[in-house]
């Protein structure tokens, strides 16, 4: 069986991509994917990292895309405790093939936080 994502098809991969980056409206537009340097592979790894975190979240915290924000707190307003916080670390890096030490995940306090260490962490792999 899919995840739910492929069970969606490519609708939700493209929301959950809009909150990770809204900034990239202009996607699906073979012009801007012309490139393949390593500059645009890194950044379509941290692009996969933090879609792969964001579905991660989603599911642990029971959290609807829309309603997803980068200030959200994880043990807070999330209401993730350490057991759902490690399983989504686990599920993120075996899926998107990063790395994240205990201490820094320890160091999260919101969404952003998490995102944003997940996407460095796609960077530097």
């Amino acid at each position: 069986m899919g995840s739910i994502a492929d069970l969606l098809g490519d609708q939700l991969r493209a929301g959950l991509a809009q909150l990770v980056d809204p900034d990239s409206e202009a996607e699906g537009h073979g012009d801007a994917q012309a490139s393949s340097s390593a500059a645009g592979e890194s950044t379509s790894a941290q692009e996969r990292a933090r879609e792969a975190a964001m579905e991660a979240v989603l599911d642990e915290a029971d959290l609807a895309p829309e309603n997803a924000r980068a200030e959200l707190t994880l043990r807070g307003d999330l209401d993730m405790d350490d057991v759902s916080l490690f399983a989504v670390v686990a599920r993120v890096e075996r899926e998107a093939k990063v790395q994240l030490p205990d201490a820094q995940v320890e160091a999260w306090v919101s969404l952003g936080d998490l995102l944003d260490a997940v996407s460095q962490a796609a960077c530097h792999d």
